[in-house]
């Protein structure tokens, strides 16, 4: 396979790949048994049945508007250790029947009965690295579409995308025009996603910048809805930097105002979320603010306890994402050699490497809100592509219902 010799992967994939899967499956390394002709078969269209749902349940999520807190006179306790290693859980689907049409839940619990969305990915993983094997060219191209697609629905978008740019060169490769289109839809949807993403930092930038009008006016209560809004959409964007800075604002409100109790609360908050994100010097820092603001010895012990943890698991974290990096470097090493086989093995101790990776460590490093909105351009630009050829091929294979899809997607761009 002539374009398995090339580098269809990047850095990305590494810091963007899926959590919390069993670690043996991933490094057994023997031979897996394969589908049967039936389910290699339906692969294509499971897969366009999951673009078909991703459209639908992405569309029901921008009808509903985000609540809002509602009370403004204290700090809803949060757990930084659950948001460190998933996404929001409003923005993923808890019962499949409330994203897939039947029929495509029926095909998934049929083949993965009871399963989790990671260990999906798991087993797809093992069933792209048995096609490489097998030189089963077709099998690889489903089993990234099918990959990009359970991304896609985790809103893991960097993998997906991925995910999608290999099965779409291969898929070209053997000029099969449905896989093509079928992977354009799914690439569209994350684009859109992408641009989505990043209207709402801009939106939470100036949202912040609202709230501090209003603080140096000397409304400061007034801001309080703003500023938990702020702290809201950074944690659900990963942006964690921004939410610090957003809860500094409301422990100095707070305890200019006097309402110590409520300070205390934005203060903690401020000491977890730095600790579990590697800033580990403005972590203490805020500990030792509290601790001269009165805080009691008792809570300052439980949170200094709490900070070490988090850090230590932010350090745990980093270096598994280093492990990684060097497993994917050997991956890239075979595909120039020429032996994809061998290479797919350190491909699956990569990801072995990142199991339970938290979501801090792998968003460390943050991009900023003009940058990310220039960026979105061209996410818009990619979409628009996508849907013009995914559309131009369904219309060549007299697929009505997709080509109609695809010209209601366009409507979303701008």
């Amino acid at each position: 396979m002539k374009k398995l010799q090339h580098d269809q992967i990047n850095s990305r994939a590494t810091q963007s790949a899926t959590h919390n899967s069993h670690a043996t499956r991933l490094t057994d390394e023997t031979s897996r048994k394969k589908l049967s002709s039936f389910a290699e078969s339906s692969l294509a269209v499971v897969a366009a049945f999951v673009i078909i749902a991703a459209l639908q349940w992405k569309s029901s999520l921008q009808s509903e508007k985000v609540s809002l807190p509602a009370n403004t006179t204290s700090i809803t306790a949060r757990n930084p250790q659950t948001e460190s290693i998933s996404p929001q859980l409003n923005e993923i689907p808890t019962n499949l029947s409330e994203s897939l049409p039947n029929t495509i839940e029926a095909r998934l619990q049929a083949r993965w009965p009871e399963s989790s969305l990671e260990q999906i990915d798991d087993e797809l993983l093992l069933q792209a690295s048995d096609a490489v094997a097998a030189q089963d060219e077709h099998l690889l191209a489903d089993s990234m579409t099918l990959l990009g697609a359970n991304a896609l629905r985790q809103l893991d978008l960097d993998s997906a995308n991925v995910y999608l740019e290999e099965a779409l060169s291969v898929f070209e490769e053997i000029n099969d025009t449905m896989g093509i289109a079928n992977v354009e839809m799914l690439r569209a949807e994350i684009n859109l996603q992408k641009r989505e993403r990043a209207r709402r930092a801009a939106h939470a930038y100036d949202t912040a910048q609202l709230a501090g009008w209003k603080i140096a006016k000397g409304y400061f209560h007034e801001a309080i809805d703003e500023l938990n809004h702020v702290i809201d959409e950074n944690l659900a964007l990963d942006r964690f930097g921004a939410a610090a800075g957003a809860y500094q604002s409301l422990y100095k409100g707070y305890q200019k105002h006097g309402q110590i109790f409520e300070a205390q609360q934005a203060g903690i908050e401020i000491v977890k979320l730095h600790a579990s994100s590697g800033r580990v010097l403005e972590s203490e820092a805020m500990l030792r603010q509290l601790q001269q603001d009165g805080l009691d010895s008792a809570t300052s012990a439980e949170l200094q306890r709490q900070s070490l943890e988090l850090h230590q698991e932010y350090q745990h974290s980093v270096k598994q994402i280093s492990r990684a990096n060097d497993y994917q470097q050997l991956y890239h090493h075979f595909i120039h050699a020429g032996d994809p086989v061998r290479a797919w093995q350190f491909r699956l101790k990569s990801q072995n490497s990142l199991q339970g990776v938290s979501r801090r460590a792998m968003h460390r490093r943050q991009t900023g809100v003009l940058a990310l909105l220039y960026t979105s351009n061209d996410h818009m630009k990619n979409a628009e592509r996508s849907l013009n050829r995914a559309g131009q091929l369904y219309t060549h294979h007299n697929e009505s219902d997709l080509s109609a899809t695809s010209r209601q997607m366009k409507e979303r761009i701008y």
